[in-house]
């Protein structure tokens, strides 16, 4: 049977304690790795980019993937190969939770150009609140 699906989402996740170790030297590997990982769990890297202390992932995934599962098995292999196989001299560690919103279809190009751009972004500090977000004490659920 096939089903019909447009889930797109963007996950973004930090170093554990925001500490900047993600070097410019070792990030093409470490977003070689993440592809991998995502593709390997089913899904359908968009665009991915890090900064010192975090990564954006935008990613179609078929309805038979749990987002929770997805993201943890992705942000587990991908730390443990960078260990293994990076060796960046310290072991990376991702915080415990990340930040995931579900992106439609005609927002996957807008998502893509701030994702790519985090640089630029980061440098004039014209941040989006809702694409940075990685955690929250806050309960955004409605009442009732």
């Amino acid at each position: 049977m096939h089903t019909f699906h447009q889930l797109y989402y963007h996950f973004i996740w930090a170093t554990h304690g925001r500490e900047r170790l993600i070097d410019r030297s070792w990030r093409p590997q470490l977003l070689a790795i993440l592809n991998d990982e995502a593709k390997t769990r089913h899904g359908w890297p968009i665009r991915h980019n890090a900064m010192p202390d975090h990564v954006h992932l935008l990613v179609r995934l078929p309805p038979t993937v749990t987002i929770a599962q997805f993201i943890g098995e992705v942000k587990g292999a991908t730390s443990f190969r960078v260990n293994r196989d990076v060796k960046p001299g310290f072991k990376l560690r991702w915080q415990e939770g990340y930040g995931v919103l579900s992106v439609r279809k005609d927002e996957v190009e807008k998502v893509s150009r701030y994702i790519d751009n985090q640089e630029r972004h980061h440098a004039a500090g014209r941040l989006s609140d809702l694409l940075e977000t990685t955690e929250t004490h806050e309960d955004d659920w409605p009442e009732g």
